[in-house]
């Protein structure tokens, strides 16, 4: 589970597994208190903007018809009768999904929880809409038990989301605000998807009919491949870690010239939410990406911070220790071309750093809503920013997949921008010094939901089998 750092006010949700405190959903496994990752009132928001100190709006009017019909239909009605009305209502699925007028490239979207016991406050979290506390309020539907909150988005959009039933503190209230607010935060009871939002809180998923599809992670592949689990030590880190290896049985045993695909935030990205050996062995198994070696990466307890972002050490230990020894046992020969780093969130920036500096080891970066605005961890001697670097250095033998969601528009506190600002920064950077990068917006946020789709959109653009321009929708 996740815990909450009271010195530095931030909640880890991928840290010591030991700890009880719960999951910032849009933290990502821990970065730099993300927690005020979302869409703001304007373009960007910085913390400040976000405050939120005005007292309780007027309730939010029944902008769905459907909600406006049930409301009519339930008014003065005994328990009983509004009880068979609400499965009718929800067994269509949820959250309702309803056209706007006028507006065809946007849906009304009504979120809609009946929590038992009753609850007094109660807010919807979402990665896709305003983190704020005005934006994540749900309004009771008197005499129901129903609380709601009706949003406009695109038709593309696809996003986690929860409830909670305590409304999101502000960002001057104290950390241990914020764990409770994440302790009381569950899944959609009557939602059908789920996936796993940290170590032991699910979330659901909300999926608008016109949402990118994900094929590749939905289904086992035919083929079983053979996995290797290791608890590895850095030298140079002093840390020890969980290194999942996954190798195709379409290979035999004989050594070869092969492709590597080298994902960090291992855990995430093993099983649900990313399920990435599935969609690597699906795609593999389609002839969409060549046989790949998968390595799993999986944070030291209680290091990412410390650990990953533009950190030489952690880069170091990625390409002189790591890597060649995964070689080495399974007797592959890799070439820098066909092998892929592959990080999300701050291990995109720990992606793109380790390639920027060890080109020989790693020819491609999938950096998945990377934290390239991220300040450089304590001592690890990185003083400018990875936009910097790449302006600076020699270009070398890269090639990139870049995405991020049109949500992601918030200043985390230290960042110079947000983190679609920083995606755009670092893709204008490398255009410009004549690097391949395949570049991607989606409608969503900081959200498993989309990366676990986006991972296969980058793997098969930077292995060849996909156009570039597929990306850009």
């Amino acid at each position: 589970m996740a815990s909450a750092d009271a010195s530095a006010g931030r909640i880890d949700p991928f840290g010591d597994r030991s700890d009880s405190g719960m999951r910032a959903t849009i933290i990502r496994a821990g970065d730099r208190d993300l927690r005020r990752h979302g869409r703001a009132a304007g373009p960007e928001a910085t913390p400040s903007t976000m405050r939120s100190e005005a007292p309780l709006p007027s309730p939010e009017p029944l902008d769905s018809p459907r909600l406006r019909r049930f409301a009519r239909a339930v008014q003065g009605a005994v328990p009983a009768d509004v009880d068979s009305a609400w499965r009718r209502l929800v067994e269509r699925g949820v959250p309702l999904v309803e056209r706007v007028p006028g507006h065809p490239g946007e849906l009304r979207v009504t979120f809609l929880w009946r929590p038992v016991p009753a609850v007094d406050h109660a807010s919807v979290f979402a990665p896709a809409l305003d983190f704020t506390v005005d934006g994540t309020r749900m309004t009771p539907l008197e005499g129901t038990g129903i609380w709601y909150r009706s949003v406009r988005l695109p038709r593309t959009t696809r996003t986690e989301y929860g409830f909670a039933s305590q409304l999101l503190p502000t960002f001057s209230d104290p950390p241990r605000a914020w764990a409770e607010f994440y302790r009381s935060l569950g899944p959609d009871p009557e939602a059908k998807e789920r996936v796993r939002a940290g170590p032991a809180l699910h979330l659901s998923v909300a999926e608008l009919p016109d949402a990118p599809p994900q094929p590749w992670f939905r289904r086992e592949p035919h083929a079983k491949w053979r996995r290797e689990t290791r608890r590895v030590r850095s030298r140079k880190l002093g840390t020890t870690r969980t290194v999942r290896v996954y190798r195709p049985p379409m290979w035999g045993t004989d050594p070869r010239r092969a492709a590597v695909i080298v994902i960090l935030d291992g855990e995430a990205y093993a099983g649900d939410p990313i399920w990435s050996p599935r969609t690597v062995a699906n795609l593999a198994e389609a002839g969409r990406i060549p046989p790949a070696l998968l390595v799993l990466v999986d944070n030291a307890p209680g290091a990412r911070e410390s650990e990953l972002g533009a950190n030489p050490v952690f880069a170091d230990f990625l390409a002189r220790e790591l890597l060649p020894s995964v070689l080495r046992r399974h007797r592959i020969r890799a070439d820098p071309a066909t092998t892929v780093l592959v990080g999300s969130s701050l291990g995109g920036l720990a992606a793109a750093y380790a390639a920027l500096r060890h080109s020989e080891r790693f020819g491609c970066v999938l950096a998945q809503s990377g934290a390239f605005y991220a300040p450089g961890p304590p001592g690890a001697g990185a003083s400018r920013t990875l936009m910097e670097l790449y302006a600076r250095e020699r270009v070398r033998p890269l090639r990139f997949y870049l995405d991020a969601g049109t949500r992601e528009v918030l200043v985390p506190p230290g960042f110079a921008a947000s983190l679609l600002a920083g995606v755009r920064h670092l893709r204008d950077v490398l255009a410009a010094k004549g690097y391949p990068v395949a570049y991607r917006e989606f409608e969503g946020g900081h959200d498993y939901a989309c990366w676990r789709g986006t991972l296969a959109d980058g793997l098969e653009i930077l292995f060849g089998t996909r156009p570039a321009a597929a990306a850009r929708r």
